[in-house]
Order: structure tokens, then sequence, then C-alpha cells
């Protein structure tokens, strides 16, 4: 939870930048003695480093040493995992050891900090050590006080970006999560997200799609960033534009992120339906296939904090998110089973073997609720039908006389089906 937070007085804004000064400090000395000794556990980095932080800084709260050491031994670890990877190939320069330049975050332990309510307004205070506290108001929206009213704070951190100040929030709720029998099944998209919702309770199934265009915004901001890095000569210049143009596209890109996950959770939430997601692992194409533009959009789609949006989301309405393999979803027939690439081509889907066409998106939402194991699809005479029972499908006009195997076959019989409608959102 990210809240602004105001001083309460010129002092306490100056305890607070004396504090990132010395955290600072303290950071680049704990890296220090981390990366000259290859340190790679906590139990190591404390025997080295709390007893001469603490002679160092004996006007801090001790808890600062500890988070620091803690931090160090993160960003030390990251550089071992890169250096590792550049190991196996030894392609271009190796990485360069971590180092800390500028830091504008620091970590707070439970222990240095505490929310206290005077005058209706949510306080921080916060110690810097030796007695001296810093205080802070929290300027927080009424969803906020909600959040908090029933919440635990765990380790939390603060943003010092020049006069501003922020206070992020870690909080901590006991949620009871059940399966539940409606399903929301989506395949995330470049520019959309493709939903199939199966509400076995109506007795109905809802394909829809809800559009956010993150990789059309991407694109924008790349052809801005090129045009001032071509046009803009002064280099201190060309930079602040590049920040700011930056900065503004991280929070709109952010922005979407979390409308969008909001609006699919509430929709699972209103028909009490479990959230069913493909599991991806690897988002880029082959280079030599793909084109520049086509790898960019796909490296900059940030699917992995959509995904994370919508399982906290989904989470905390006390709905479970199911993972669900994704080979071959999007160019498998849902009628026939026929696998082929030329299947698809861009948004449409058309079967080289049975002649289906569908929109690709709607294809894999199909498929990967098949691959659930939960019910089935079927295409009878050009409809789609869900079936509440799952078991090996096969369009209607093929072998319709064949006695029944020992699987479990659906065909054109009296069978309890769900119709699929279209919505547009």
């Amino acid at each position: 939870m990210k809240i602004k937070l105001a001083p309460l007085s010129k002092r306490d804004k100056v305890l607070v930048h004396r504090l990132l000064s010395d955290y600072t400090n303290l950071l680049r000395d704990a890296l220090n003695i981390v990366v000259e000794n290859d340190v790679r556990s906590r139990k190591k980095a404390h025997e080295l480093c709390y007893r001469y932080l603490r002679e160092r800084y004996p006007h801090l709260h001790n808890k600062y040493v500890e988070e620091v050491y803690k931090r160090a031994l993160s960003v030390y670890r990251s550089y071992r995992k890169i250096l590792g990877k550049w190991m196996k190939h030894k392609r271009g320069n190796p990485p360069s050891p971590p180092s800390i330049e500028t830091n504008r975050v620091v970590d707070l332990h439970i222990d240095t900090f505490r929310i206290e309510e005077e005058n209706g307004f949510k306080i921080l205070r916060l110690s810097i050590g030796g007695g001296e506290y810093a205080r802070f108001i929290m300027l927080v929206y009424d969803h906020a006080l909600r959040e908090l009213s029933d919440a635990k704070v765990s380790n939390s951190k603060i943003i010092i970006d020049r006069d501003a100040l922020y206070l992020l929030l870690t909080i901590r709720k006991n949620v009871e999560v059940f399966e539940h029998r409606n399903k929301l099944v989506i395949d995330i998209n470049e520019d959309n997200v493709a939903c199939l919702l199966v509400d076995y309770e109506r007795g109905r199934a809802i394909l829809f799609t809800i559009n956010y265009n993150i990789s059309r915004l991407r694109m924008n901001y790349r052809r801005i960033r090129r045009s001032i890095q071509r046009k803009v000569e002064n280099i201190y210049e060309r930079n602040k534009l590049l920040e700011k143009y930056g900065a503004r596209e991280r929070k709109r890109v952010e922005d979407k992120e979390k409308k969008v996950t909001t609006v699919l959770a509430e929709i699972a939430k209103a028909y009490s339906a479990d959230i069913v997601r493909e599991n991806l692992r690897n988002m880029k194409t082959n280079g030599k296939k793909g084109s520049r533009k086509l790898n960019y959009r796909l490296q900059t789609l940030p699917y992995r904090k959509i995904i994370f949006n919508l399982e906290y989301k989904a989470y905390e309405r006390g709905l479970n998110v199911v993972e669900v393999d994704a080979k071959k979803t999007s160019i498998a027939c849902p009628s026939c089973g026929y696998v082929d690439k030329k299947n698809r081509n861009g948004d449409r889907f058309k079967c080289k073997k049975c002649g289906f066409k569908f929109n690709s998106h709607y294809v894999a939402c199909l498929n990967l609720f098949s691959h659930l194991n939960d019910g089935a699809v079927a295409i009878r005479g050009g409809r789609i039908h869900i079936y509440h029972e799952a078991g090996f499908v096969v369009p209607a006009d093929v072998a319709p006389n064949d006695p029944a195997t020992n699987e479990q076959v659906l065909r054109e019989k009296p069978v309890s089906t769900i119709p699929i409608i279209f919505k547009n959102i």
C-alpha cells in the first residue's frame, strides 16, 4: 500500500533526509563487506557486518543495521545469479560487481515505526535512533483505512523522492480461499484479455474480451524516446526528458494493469467463479522468426505483474486461482483436436483439417477449459457447447454409430450442455 506522507515540522523532514544519507552509507559499507568476503548466507553477513556497523553508526536504531545487510546480501545474490548465467555463455562483457551510487529507499523493520491515531488522523511515528523520532501525517484514502482496520502491519519501506515522501506499507490479512464450481478462464494477450465464464448454476457460458492496449502504449512511448534521442543534442536535457516520459509510461502501464485485474476479480466474485489461467514461462519469440517490434512488444508485456495483481486480488476475495498447461492451446482445434501452427493467423483461427473458424483468443480459452478436466467442449453443427462431465470429445459427424469405448465419449446424444453467449465489454 503506497501512502503519501506529510512531515509535521521542518525538523521531521530534516531527520528523515539525514536518515536516508546514513542508511545509504550503511548500505554501501555492508555491500563492500559482503562482496569482499563473498558472503552468501545471512548468518555470515550478521557475523561480519553487525558489530562493525553498530560501532560505526551508534546513533542509528539497531534494526536499520539488520535490514541493511539483508538488502546488501540480496543485491549480491542477484549479481551472483547474473554472473552464473554469463559464465555459461560468456557473451559480451562480464557483469560489473554491485555498487551503491544513489539510493532513495529506507527499509523499515516493524520495530522502527508505529502507526498512531491523533485528532482523527493517522500518524506515522518513525524511530531514528538515540531517542529521536520523526512524525508524519499519513494521507490515507477511505479504502486504505478499511484495509488497515483488520490487517497486521509488517516490515515496510520509505521512499524519499526529492521533496516527496511515500510509505510503502506492507500489510497481512488472513483470508479463507474456497474452491468454486464456476470457472472464469482467461487468456492474456498483448492488448486484451479473452475470457470464458462458465456458469453452471445459471446454465450458461459467456465469451467476452477486456481491452487494455498496453502494447500500443509501449510502442507510442518507444517512438517518443527515439524522437528525443534523435532531436535533443544536450545530454542533460535529453536525460531529463527520457526520465520524465519513462516515469509517465510506467504509471500509465501500472494503472492499466490494476484496472484490468480489478475488473476480472470483480467479475469472478460476482459469479462465485475460480480463475483459470495459463501457465506461461517464456513470452519471448525466436529472434530469427520474430520481428524486432514483435520481440519488443512481448518482452515489455508485464505478464508477471498482471498475474501477481490478479492473484492477490482474487485471494483477498476468497477466490482460487488455478494454473493449467498452455501448451498448444492457441493452435489446437477445439473441434477435431488437429494441431498445426498454420491453424492460427493473428486473431483468426481456421482449422486446416475440419475447417472450423473462430477467434484465436477464444479458441485458447476453450482449450484451456478442456485442459482443466472440469468439463468438456464440443462443436455441434457449428455451435459450441460446454458439457458438465469431462471426457474425450469428438465432432458429432465422426463415426456416429461406433460403440462407446471405456473412455467416455460425448456425442450428439441427450447430454446436459451449456450454450455459449457472446458479450462485449
